[in-house]
Protein backbone atom coordinates (compact mmCIF):
# COMPACT_ATOMS: atom_id res chain seq x y z
CA UNK A 1 0.00 0.00 0.00
CA UNK A 2 3.07 2.62 0.13
CA UNK A 3 3.28 2.39 -3.41
CA UNK A 4 -0.21 3.75 -3.64
CA UNK A 5 0.56 6.57 -1.64
CA UNK A 6 2.62 7.83 -4.94
CA UNK A 7 -0.34 7.92 -7.12
CA UNK A 8 -2.92 9.53 -4.79
CA UNK A 9 -0.11 12.13 -3.89
CA UNK A 10 1.33 13.10 -7.65
CA UNK A 11 -2.82 12.95 -8.66
CA UNK A 12 -3.57 15.14 -5.92
CA UNK A 13 -0.81 17.76 -6.83
CA UNK A 14 -2.68 18.21 -10.42
CA UNK A 15 -6.06 18.09 -9.08
CA UNK A 16 -5.62 20.73 -6.62
CA UNK A 17 -3.88 22.64 -9.59
CA UNK A 18 -6.99 22.71 -11.52
CA UNK A 19 -10.05 22.71 -8.42
CA UNK A 20 -8.49 26.40 -8.19
CA UNK A 21 -10.58 27.82 -9.99
CA UNK A 22 -13.48 25.80 -9.41
CA UNK A 23 -12.77 26.75 -5.71
CA UNK A 24 -12.61 30.44 -6.66
CA UNK A 25 -16.19 30.13 -8.55
CA UNK A 26 -18.33 28.48 -5.70
CA UNK A 27 -16.77 31.00 -3.38
CA UNK A 28 -17.96 33.61 -5.96
CA UNK A 29 -21.22 32.27 -5.82
CA UNK A 30 -21.34 32.17 -1.94
CA UNK A 31 -20.56 35.85 -1.99
CA UNK A 32 -23.05 36.92 -4.58
CA UNK A 33 -25.85 34.39 -4.36
CA UNK A 34 -25.80 32.41 -0.79
CA UNK A 35 -24.76 28.78 0.47
CA UNK A 36 -27.58 27.97 -1.49
CA UNK A 37 -26.44 28.24 -4.68
CA UNK A 38 -22.79 27.65 -4.16
CA UNK A 39 -23.14 24.25 -2.18
CA UNK A 40 -23.77 22.62 -5.57
CA UNK A 41 -20.16 23.58 -6.82
CA UNK A 42 -18.34 22.38 -3.09
CA UNK A 43 -20.11 18.92 -3.45
CA UNK A 44 -19.22 18.55 -7.20
CA UNK A 45 -15.72 19.31 -6.45
CA UNK A 46 -15.37 16.67 -3.64
CA UNK A 47 -17.66 14.30 -5.76
CA UNK A 48 -14.70 14.65 -8.43
CA UNK A 49 -12.09 14.14 -5.96
CA UNK A 50 -13.82 11.08 -5.02
CA UNK A 51 -14.08 9.55 -8.65
CA UNK A 52 -10.85 10.41 -9.27
CA UNK A 53 -9.34 8.90 -6.17
CA UNK A 54 -11.74 5.57 -6.85
CA UNK A 55 -10.64 5.33 -10.72
CA UNK A 56 -6.98 4.89 -9.37
CA UNK A 57 -7.80 2.61 -6.52
CA UNK A 58 -9.87 0.61 -9.41
CA UNK A 59 -6.82 0.43 -11.87
CA UNK A 60 -4.12 -0.30 -8.89
CA UNK A 61 -5.88 -2.97 -7.83
CA UNK A 62 -6.31 -4.35 -11.73
CA UNK A 63 -3.43 -4.08 -12.99
CA UNK A 64 -1.41 -5.86 -10.66
CA UNK A 65 -0.42 -2.61 -8.69
CA UNK A 66 1.35 -0.80 -10.96
CA UNK A 67 1.82 2.61 -9.56
CA UNK A 68 2.58 4.73 -12.89
CA UNK A 69 -0.69 3.21 -14.09
CA UNK A 70 -2.48 4.16 -11.20
CA UNK A 71 -0.89 7.72 -11.40
CA UNK A 72 -1.80 8.45 -14.70
CA UNK A 73 -5.35 7.02 -13.89
CA UNK A 74 -5.84 9.72 -11.06
CA UNK A 75 -4.27 12.48 -13.80
CA UNK A 76 -6.48 11.45 -16.38
CA UNK A 77 -9.68 11.30 -14.30
CA UNK A 78 -8.41 14.90 -12.93
CA UNK A 79 -8.32 15.74 -16.58
CA UNK A 80 -11.70 14.64 -17.21
CA UNK A 81 -13.88 15.97 -14.59
CA UNK A 82 -12.98 19.56 -14.91
CA UNK A 83 -14.05 19.43 -19.07
CA UNK A 84 -17.57 19.58 -17.20
CA UNK A 85 -16.98 22.71 -15.13
CA UNK A 86 -16.66 24.51 -18.61
CA UNK A 87 -20.19 25.63 -18.98
CA UNK A 88 -20.01 26.94 -15.55
CA UNK A 89 -17.29 28.75 -16.13
CA UNK A 90 -18.99 30.37 -19.22
CA UNK A 91 -21.58 31.24 -16.54
CA UNK A 92 -19.93 32.44 -13.82
CA UNK A 93 -20.60 35.43 -11.83
CA UNK A 94 -19.22 38.86 -12.19
CA UNK A 95 -16.28 38.43 -8.80
CA UNK A 96 -15.70 35.06 -10.29
CA UNK A 97 -14.66 36.70 -14.10
CA UNK A 98 -12.89 40.01 -12.89
CA UNK A 99 -10.31 37.74 -10.64
CA UNK A 100 -10.61 35.02 -13.51
CA UNK A 101 -10.30 37.57 -16.02
CA UNK A 102 -7.30 35.38 -18.27
CA UNK A 103 -9.50 32.51 -18.53
CA UNK A 104 -11.81 34.29 -20.98
CA UNK A 105 -8.86 33.93 -23.36
CA UNK A 106 -9.52 30.33 -23.80
CA UNK A 107 -13.03 30.30 -22.78
CA UNK A 108 -15.65 32.39 -24.67
CA UNK A 109 -17.84 33.59 -21.78
CA UNK A 110 -22.20 33.93 -21.76
CA UNK A 111 -23.50 36.73 -21.47
CA UNK A 112 -23.93 38.10 -17.56
CA UNK A 113 -27.23 37.12 -16.34
CA UNK A 114 -28.58 38.11 -12.72
CA UNK A 115 -28.43 35.12 -10.16
CA UNK A 116 -31.52 33.28 -9.48
CA UNK A 117 -33.02 34.27 -6.15
CA UNK A 118 -35.03 31.72 -3.60
CA UNK A 119 -38.40 31.21 -4.83
CA UNK A 120 -41.01 32.29 -2.19
CA UNK A 121 -44.22 30.17 -2.55
CA UNK A 122 -47.19 32.56 -2.25
CA UNK A 123 -50.03 31.35 -0.05
CA UNK A 124 -53.27 33.13 -1.99
CA UNK A 125 -56.58 31.42 0.17
CA UNK A 126 -59.00 29.16 -2.39
CA UNK A 127 -62.39 30.41 -2.44
CA UNK A 128 -65.00 28.35 -1.17
CA UNK A 129 -67.68 29.59 -3.03
CA UNK A 130 -67.43 29.30 -7.11
CA UNK A 131 -69.02 32.35 -7.35
CA UNK A 132 -67.09 34.30 -5.26
CA UNK A 133 -64.26 33.41 -7.35
CA UNK A 134 -62.28 36.94 -9.34
CA UNK A 135 -63.27 37.55 -12.65
CA UNK A 136 -59.94 37.37 -14.91
CA UNK A 137 -58.09 39.85 -15.25
CA UNK A 138 -57.17 40.88 -18.98
CA UNK A 139 -53.01 40.77 -19.39
CA UNK A 140 -51.62 44.37 -20.54
CA UNK A 141 -49.06 43.78 -23.42
CA UNK A 142 -45.95 43.83 -22.51
CA UNK A 143 -43.78 46.50 -22.00
CA UNK A 144 -40.11 46.26 -22.38
CA UNK A 145 -38.07 46.61 -19.25
CA UNK A 146 -35.46 49.30 -19.03
CA UNK A 147 -32.67 47.24 -19.54
CA UNK A 148 -33.83 45.92 -22.82
CA UNK A 149 -34.45 49.36 -23.62
CA UNK A 150 -30.78 50.53 -23.20
CA UNK A 151 -29.62 47.63 -24.66
CA UNK A 152 -31.25 48.28 -28.01
CA UNK A 153 -30.40 51.66 -27.69
CA UNK A 154 -26.66 50.48 -27.09
CA UNK A 155 -27.26 48.27 -30.49
CA UNK A 156 -29.11 51.09 -32.54
CA UNK A 157 -26.16 53.02 -31.72
CA UNK A 158 -23.60 50.27 -32.50
CA UNK A 159 -25.07 49.78 -35.87
CA UNK A 160 -25.54 53.46 -37.00
CA UNK A 161 -21.84 54.55 -36.44
CA UNK A 162 -20.59 51.23 -38.56
CA UNK A 163 -22.94 52.87 -41.21
CA UNK A 164 -22.28 56.69 -40.70
CA UNK A 165 -26.23 57.06 -40.32
CA UNK A 166 -25.22 60.48 -38.34
CA UNK A 167 -29.48 61.28 -37.46
CA UNK A 168 -29.63 57.78 -35.48
CA UNK A 169 -26.26 58.71 -33.71
CA UNK A 170 -27.64 62.56 -32.77
CA UNK A 171 -31.25 61.07 -31.55
CA UNK A 172 -29.33 59.18 -29.26
CA UNK A 173 -26.43 60.97 -27.71
CA UNK A 174 -27.42 62.23 -24.43
CA UNK A 175 -26.92 65.70 -23.22
CA UNK A 176 -23.53 65.34 -21.78
CA UNK A 177 -22.04 64.48 -25.44
CA UNK A 178 -23.94 67.46 -26.96
CA UNK A 179 -22.10 70.08 -24.66
CA UNK A 180 -18.88 68.46 -25.24
CA UNK A 181 -19.21 69.24 -29.45
CA UNK A 182 -20.72 73.03 -27.87
CA UNK A 183 -17.49 73.57 -25.91
CA UNK A 184 -15.67 71.83 -28.91
CA UNK A 185 -16.36 74.55 -31.32
CA UNK A 186 -16.13 77.06 -28.12
CA UNK A 187 -12.41 76.23 -28.38
CA UNK A 188 -12.37 75.97 -32.24
CA UNK A 189 -13.23 79.55 -32.50
CA UNK A 190 -11.23 81.70 -29.66
CA UNK A 191 -8.68 79.38 -27.79
CA UNK A 192 -5.20 80.12 -27.81
CA UNK A 193 -1.98 78.12 -28.23
CA UNK A 194 -1.67 78.05 -24.42
CA UNK A 195 -5.19 76.75 -24.07
CA UNK A 196 -4.59 74.08 -27.15
CA UNK A 197 -1.82 72.43 -25.65
CA UNK A 198 -3.51 72.05 -22.21
CA UNK A 199 -6.09 70.06 -23.48
CA UNK A 200 -5.91 66.13 -24.10
CA UNK A 201 -4.62 64.56 -27.59
CA UNK A 202 -8.19 63.66 -28.68
CA UNK A 203 -9.56 67.26 -28.09
CA UNK A 204 -6.54 69.30 -29.00
CA UNK A 205 -6.62 67.13 -32.66
CA UNK A 206 -10.11 67.53 -33.34
CA UNK A 207 -9.92 71.82 -32.69
CA UNK A 208 -6.89 71.91 -34.87
CA UNK A 209 -8.18 69.61 -37.59
CA UNK A 210 -11.09 71.68 -37.51
CA UNK A 211 -9.43 74.90 -38.05
CA UNK A 212 -7.09 73.49 -40.58
CA UNK A 213 -10.36 72.21 -42.79
CA UNK A 214 -13.25 74.99 -42.21
CA UNK A 215 -12.71 77.86 -43.53
CA UNK A 216 -13.19 80.75 -40.75
CA UNK A 217 -16.64 81.80 -42.11
CA UNK A 218 -17.67 78.04 -42.18
CA UNK A 219 -16.53 77.55 -38.59
CA UNK A 220 -18.35 80.06 -37.27
CA UNK A 221 -21.60 79.07 -38.89
CA UNK A 222 -21.24 75.74 -38.08
CA UNK A 223 -23.66 74.85 -35.65
CA UNK A 224 -23.55 72.16 -33.00
CA UNK A 225 -25.68 69.34 -35.09
CA UNK A 226 -23.25 70.34 -38.15
CA UNK A 227 -20.19 69.53 -36.00
CA UNK A 228 -21.38 66.24 -34.56
CA UNK A 229 -22.46 64.75 -37.65
CA UNK A 230 -19.01 65.41 -39.34
CA UNK A 231 -17.78 64.15 -36.01
CA UNK A 232 -19.57 60.31 -36.90
CA UNK A 233 -18.68 60.50 -40.57
CA UNK A 234 -15.08 60.83 -39.86
CA UNK A 235 -15.23 58.04 -37.10
CA UNK A 236 -14.09 59.84 -34.33
CA UNK A 237 -16.03 57.27 -31.90
CA UNK A 238 -14.94 54.09 -31.77
CA UNK A 239 -16.13 50.86 -30.38
CA UNK A 240 -14.50 47.82 -32.22
CA UNK A 241 -14.05 46.23 -34.99
CA UNK A 242 -15.70 42.77 -34.94
CA UNK A 243 -19.44 42.89 -35.11
CA UNK A 244 -20.12 40.54 -31.89
CA UNK A 245 -19.77 43.81 -29.72
CA UNK A 246 -22.24 43.32 -27.21
CA UNK A 247 -23.71 44.18 -23.60
CA UNK A 248 -22.23 42.05 -21.27
CA UNK A 249 -24.37 42.83 -17.94
CA UNK A 250 -26.56 46.10 -17.23
CA UNK A 251 -26.34 48.25 -13.57
CA UNK A 252 -29.75 50.28 -12.73
CA UNK A 253 -28.42 53.44 -10.96
CA UNK A 254 -30.43 54.11 -7.82
CA UNK A 255 -33.00 57.11 -9.56
CA UNK A 256 -33.96 54.87 -12.53
CA UNK A 257 -32.49 57.54 -15.16
CA UNK A 258 -29.07 56.24 -14.65
CA UNK A 259 -27.46 53.29 -15.55
CA UNK A 260 -23.73 51.58 -16.49
CA UNK A 261 -23.57 48.75 -18.76
CA UNK A 262 -20.38 46.62 -19.79
CA UNK A 263 -19.80 46.20 -22.80
CA UNK A 264 -17.21 42.92 -24.51
CA UNK A 265 -15.10 43.81 -27.22
CA UNK A 266 -12.74 40.76 -28.82
CA UNK A 267 -14.51 38.26 -26.16
CA UNK A 268 -12.44 40.03 -23.30
CA UNK A 269 -13.63 40.77 -19.74
CA UNK A 270 -14.49 44.58 -20.05
CA UNK A 271 -12.38 46.86 -18.14
CA UNK A 272 -14.57 49.60 -18.31
CA UNK A 273 -18.19 50.86 -18.53
CA UNK A 274 -20.79 52.81 -20.59
CA UNK A 275 -23.19 55.20 -19.41
CA UNK A 276 -26.78 55.65 -20.11
CA UNK A 277 -29.66 58.23 -19.14
CA UNK A 278 -33.24 58.47 -19.66
CA UNK A 279 -33.70 61.57 -21.23
CA UNK A 280 -37.52 62.42 -22.04
CA UNK A 281 -38.60 59.00 -21.19
CA UNK A 282 -35.64 58.01 -24.06
CA UNK A 283 -32.40 55.93 -23.02
CA UNK A 284 -29.66 57.56 -24.49
CA UNK A 285 -25.95 56.70 -24.40
CA UNK A 286 -22.98 58.85 -23.46
CA UNK A 287 -20.41 58.53 -26.70
CA UNK A 288 -17.70 60.56 -24.80
CA UNK A 289 -16.60 57.25 -23.09
CA UNK A 290 -15.92 55.75 -27.03
CA UNK A 291 -13.41 58.89 -27.58
CA UNK A 292 -10.64 57.06 -25.14
CA UNK A 293 -10.68 54.22 -27.48
CA UNK A 294 -10.22 56.44 -30.62
CA UNK A 295 -7.50 58.48 -28.50
CA UNK A 296 -5.42 55.28 -27.82
CA UNK A 297 -5.41 53.70 -31.58
CA UNK A 298 -4.18 57.51 -32.54
CA UNK A 299 -1.25 57.30 -29.87
CA UNK A 300 -0.79 54.11 -30.60
CA UNK A 301 -0.34 54.88 -33.97
CA UNK A 302 2.14 58.01 -33.29
CA UNK A 303 4.30 55.60 -31.51
CA UNK A 304 4.64 53.27 -34.06
CA UNK A 305 5.67 56.12 -37.24
CA UNK A 306 8.35 57.71 -34.19
CA UNK A 307 6.98 60.89 -35.10
CA UNK A 308 6.08 63.69 -32.63
CA UNK A 309 2.66 64.45 -31.95
CA UNK A 310 3.16 67.79 -34.30
CA UNK A 311 4.69 66.01 -36.84
CA UNK A 312 1.76 63.19 -36.89
CA UNK A 313 -1.05 65.54 -36.56
CA UNK A 314 0.05 68.57 -39.51
CA UNK A 315 1.25 64.97 -41.58
CA UNK A 316 -2.46 63.26 -41.25
CA UNK A 317 -4.10 66.84 -41.58
CA UNK A 318 -1.98 67.12 -45.32
CA UNK A 319 -3.03 63.63 -46.53
CA UNK A 320 -6.44 64.39 -45.50
CA UNK A 321 -6.84 67.79 -47.43
CA UNK A 322 -3.69 67.70 -49.77
CA UNK A 323 -2.13 70.94 -48.16
CA UNK A 324 -0.11 71.89 -45.35
CA UNK A 325 -1.69 73.35 -41.93
CA UNK A 326 -0.75 77.26 -41.47
CA UNK A 327 0.89 78.29 -39.20
CA UNK A 328 -2.11 80.31 -37.94
CA UNK A 329 -3.45 77.03 -37.02
CA UNK A 330 -3.19 78.24 -33.67
CA UNK A 331 -4.55 81.17 -33.59
CA UNK A 332 -8.27 82.24 -32.92
CA UNK A 333 -10.47 82.43 -35.40
CA UNK A 334 -12.61 84.96 -33.25
CA UNK A 335 -10.52 86.78 -30.72
CA UNK A 336 -11.95 87.07 -26.84
CA UNK A 337 -12.51 90.08 -25.81
CA UNK A 338 -9.56 89.90 -23.28
CA UNK A 339 -7.47 89.26 -26.91
CA UNK A 340 -8.76 92.66 -28.67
Amino acid sequence: MKRLFFPVLIGSVLFGILAVPKLWLGLAYLEEAGWAYAKSYFVRLFIDFLFAWVISLVVWLQLERRYWVATLAFCFSSLLVSVFWVSSFKNAPRAFRQEMAFLYKYIEAEPLRALPTIPRVATTPTPTDPKSAPAEVKKEPERLGPEKQIEQTFYAVLRALKKYESQTVLSLANERTWTYFTELKELALSADREVIEKLKPIDRFQVLALRHIKKAEELVGMTNKNLFEQAVLQGWFYVGDKPDVRIDFIDMLPGGNQAQADIIVNSIIPDERLEFTREQGIWKMDLLQLLPRQEEKLMTTLLERGETEQEFFWNFLKQETGRDPSPDIWKPVVPSPEQG
